[in-house]
């Protein structure tokens, strides 16, 4: 044994502090005994933008994870986005042509003159001597929201709101948004739609009921409301579709960015005896 070791150390001296490269790493000797060691080189690697990868994904989602090379992830974002684009339009075409049925139905169905004549009956039979009886014109060929004054028309429904209770809210324009709401959500408007029994008018305004109209109006403005609450999650889900595949990307390309190096190292000292040591790092 003492022979080998002799004839290794011989061989030692010979080389003296030369270096042996090799294709795979570096080979050392150590004069301090025996010591061969070996580091290899980094991983090769496609280095990515973590900032250039989020930008791409927040303008069009999965494009981030296409310039990373994740193509799969890419495609399902991507697909998402279409996906979510197409129920937004579609939802919101849906909702804007209810609309016009709805509106159309309420042209014909409700009258605010005829609200407005049950609302003076009302007047003149539970009222005072100074209650706000609202003038109506009788020209056949305006119509009937321009058959009437709007000022008064409110004045009589705060009046009644006073006296009786019931006529919790005021009318707004004709052709307002809120017009075509309240007149298919408040029974106090059930006057105005043209299956109402105009010889029933009760002091107490409260028991006034909708009637089939306003019930199929209120059911057709509803599937409105429902077609553009489907419209509005989607656009909600969309900007929620850009963010995180903003963030994936991000992510995702900095975990791509890595760098692993390795290092192993195995030695002989005539005191200490066979030492090994390996070494990794990882890097981001």
């Amino acid at each position: 044994m003492k022979k080998i070791i002799f004839l290794i150390l011989a061989f030692v001296s010979i080389v003296q502090a030369q270096e042996l490269k090799f294709s795979t790493g570096q080979v050392g000797l150590d004069f301090s005994g025996l010591a061969v060691s070996s580091k290899g080189g980094e991983n090769k690697f496609d280095k990515y933008s973590p900032l250039k990868a989020g930008l791409l994904s927040a303008v069009v989602p999965g494009g981030g994870q296409f310039y990373t090379k994740s193509y799969f992830k890419s495609a399902l974002f991507f697909t998402a986005e279409v996906a979510l684009w197409v129920v937004y339009f579609s939802y919101t075409k849906k909702g804007d042509e209810q609309t016009i049925r709805f509106k159309q139905y309420a042209d014909e169905n409700w009258s605010v003159v005829d609200y407005a004549e049950w609302m003076n009956q009302w007047m003149t039979k539970y009222g005072t001597p100074d209650a706000p009886i609202i003038r109506i014109t009788q020209d056949p060929n305006l119509k009937p929201w321009q058959r009437l004054n709007w000022s008064e028309l409110n004045a009589a429904e705060r009046y009644i709101g006073q006296r009786a209770g019931g006529f919790s809210h005021t009318l707004p324009f004709y052709g307002e948004q809120q017009y075509y709401e309240l007149i298919g959500k408040y029974h106090q408007y059930a006057p105005g739609w043209n299956d109402f029994d105009r010889n029933f008018v009760p002091e107490d305004v409260s028991e006034l009921k909708p009637t089939q109209k306003f019930k199929f109006y209120s059911f057709e403005r509803g599937k409105a409301n429902d077609f553009y609450s489907v419209a509005s999650a989607s656009a909600f889900i969309l900007v929620a579709n850009h963010i995180l595949s903003a963030v994936d990307a991000v992510i995702t390309a900095m975990l791509n960015n890595r760098r692993i190096e390795t290092e192993t190292k195995l030695s002989y000292d005539l005191i200490t005896g066979l030492n090994a040591r390996v070494k990794l790092k990882l890097e981001f």
